[in-house]
């Protein structure tokens, strides 16, 4: 199944599509990741599965269709277009907005889209704005990450006041864990244990006050993985859910996550130059021998970074070859060595398949998997297999 991310209305696939860098999205291998962290939560935890930025550049709607069907309970988005987008389409299971929300509040609590309150401001804009039924909340709390929410202390009269007030319902407490990806989160007295353990005494506090939510939840990706203790009512795993791994320490301990996509983009020039010819912007390459040169269909203006070039590699007819030269904004080189043999048309793997894994090439761009994600752009064409 081909599904352009922009294009023909209808979802046909259009004739430059076939020329186009393609994202293969490996919906069976979705399904694993989400089978294997379900393994990893008790009997009665729901998952709500992260789906924001585009589901992590893999598709928001068929990739929420996909975890839907397999039993996610949720989903997290980021703006309230990604929420809204789930409801006309008609995607089953609840939606929240992991940011708190100053317009547009109203349709949002229409189309039954659950908001985040992290100040009292933000129940002040809601009360503003809600016309019916009360708009379901869920309370952000920080205990340690110092993006979004108040200290437990203070936290703790704003769940209050959404208990109270007549234009919300408290459904969820929650918070995030910052550091759970590193080698110390399951350690007694780290920066994680300290996050679970400020969390675990907030809630036996509103439980003391009668104000204990409907739902609390903490755990990310990797707090799903290797803290239990964090997993209360609610996962909510992102990146794990693609088949990367938020650390290497962690790809150390759950190996079994199977990547989500592969990306791949055509040949469309070979030629064959001299020893000490330059390649690319600035002449930063020059061929140390005679060789053969590919030109590729892909660049930064699609998302691969700039900075890895003569850097990276690509997959090439079984083998690791070298990207050589600058990246530009629409293509970038191959060198396939003196004795390489190449087609116009013929397709090489850029991230993963044959290339490097997304974690590993993030890493020589000096980023991580989910910049590296998020960043592919409208004109790789995703398409879509189940097998």
């Amino acid at each position: 199944m081909t599904t352009p991310r922009e294009g023909d209305p209808r979802g046909r696939e259009r004739p430059w599509d076939r020329d186009a860098p393609h994202a293969h999205v490996d919906l069976a291998a979705l399904r694993h990741n989400l089978a294997l962290l379900r393994g990893r939560t008790a009997t009665g935890v729901r998952l709500l599965a992260a789906v924001k930025a585009d589901a992590y550049g893999h598709g928001l709607l068929p990739v929420a269709r996909a975890l839907a069907a397999a039993g996610a309970d949720a989903f997290g988005v980021a703006t309230a277009e990604e929420a809204l987008a789930l409801r006309d389409a008609g995607v089953p299971g609840e939606v929240l907005m992991f940011g708190p929300v100053r317009s547009g509040i109203a349709e949002l609590v229409a189309a039954d889209v659950a908001l985040t309150v992290a100040l009292p401001a933000d129940l002040e804009a809601i009360a503003a704005t809600v016309p019916g039924s009360p708009a379901r909340v869920h309370v952000k709390v920080d205990t340690g990450m110092g993006r979004l929410g108040l200290a437990p202390a203070e936290a703790r009269s704003l769940i209050a006041a959404v208990a109270r007030s007549p234009f919300a319902d408290l459904e969820g407490v929650w918070t995030h864990l910052a550091s759970a990806d590193e080698p110390d989160a399951t350690e007694p007295g780290s920066a994680t244990d300290r996050q679970v353990a400020a969390f675990a005494d907030l809630l036996a506090r509103l439980e003391r006050d009668g104000l204990r939510p409907r739902w609390a939840h903490a755990a990310n990706s990797a707090g799903t993985l290797v803290r239990p203790d964090a997993h209360h009512d609610l996962v909510r795993p992102g990146i794990a859910l693609y088949g990367q791994p938020a650390s290497g320490w962690l790809a150390r301990r759950v190996p079994e996550l199977r990547p989500v996509m592969r990306v791949d983009a055509p040949i469309t020039f070979v030629k064959r130059i001299a020893a000490g010819t330059p390649i690319s912007y600035g002449g930063t390459w020059r061929a140390p021998a005679d060789t053969v040169i590919a030109t590729v269909r892909l660049g930064y203006a699609d998302g691969y970074p700039r900075s890895l070039s003569s850097r990276a590699e690509a997959g090439h007819r079984g083998r690791r070859v070298p990207v050589v030269g600058r990246v530009c904004m629409d293509q970038l080189m191959l060198d396939l060595g003196p004795d390489g043999d190449a087609e116009v048309g013929e397709r090489v793997d850029l991230i993963g398949g044959g290339a490097p894994a997304a974690f590993d090439l993030a890493a020589a761009a000096g980023s991580f998997a989910y910049e590296l994600l998020t960043r592919l752009g409208p004109r790789i064409v995703r398409r879509y297999s189940d097998a």
